[in-house]
C-alpha cells in the first residue's frame, strides 16, 4: 500500500521530471538544438547566407534584426552574404585560370557585389567568382551567431 508521504515523493518526482523535460525543451528551442547542415562541401557563399539567415530568424537571434535593419536596400541574405565574407573564408573559382583559390584577408575585404555573384573587380571586370564556404566554416559561423547578443 502506498502511505501519504510516499504518494507526495512521487507527485513530487514526477513534478521534477515534468519540469527538467520542460527546460530541455526550452534550451532546444533557444539554440542548443541541432546546427543546420548545408547541401554540399563547399556551399556557394549566398546559399550559406540564406541558411544563416533562416537559422538566426529561426532561432530569434540579434543577428537576424540586426540584418533587417542594415540591410534595407540588400535585403537580409545580403548583409549576411557581405558578413560571411569579412567573418569566414571564402574560396572562389579565378575567372582566368578556373582555379579555386582561398581568398585571403585584403582581397575578400576588396571585393564587392556584380551581377554574376561576388567578385573583386578589376577595371570592372570580375577577376574572382563562385565564392564558396566549407561546410566546417559554416558550422563555426553559425555556433559564433549563438554568442552574440
Amino acid at each position: 500500500m502506498l502511505d501519504g508521504s510516499s504518494l507526495t515523493m512521487g507527485v513530487a518526482g514526477f513534478a521534477a521530471a515534468v519540469a527538467a523535460l520542460a527546460l530541455i525543451e526550452r534550451l532546444a528551442k533557444v539554440g542548443f538544438s541541432r546546427i543546420p547542415k548545408l547541401d554540399c562541401d563547399p556551399a556557394p557563399l549566398r546559399t550559406a547566407a540564406e541558411v544563416a539567415y533562416d537559422y538566426a530568424r529561426e532561432r530569434h537571434l540579434p543577428l537576424a534584426s540586426v540584418a533587417e535593419r542594415r540591410g534595407a536596400s540588400g535585403g537580409a541574405v545580403d548583409w549576411f552574404e557581405n558578413h560571411m565574407l569579412h567573418a569566414v573564408p571564402v574560396s572562389a573559382t579565378v575567372l582566368k585560370t578556373g582555379s579555386v583559390k582561398v581568398l585571403g584577408a585584403r582581397t575578400r575585404a576588396r571585393m564587392c557585389a556584380v551581377p554574376s555573384g561576388i567578385a573583386n573587380s578589376v577595371d570592372g571586370d570580375p577577376v574572382y567568382g563562385d565564392p564558396m564556404v566549407t561546410a566546417k566554416d559554416f558550422r563555426t559561423y553559425l555556433r559564433w551567431m549563438r554568442t552574440v547578443w
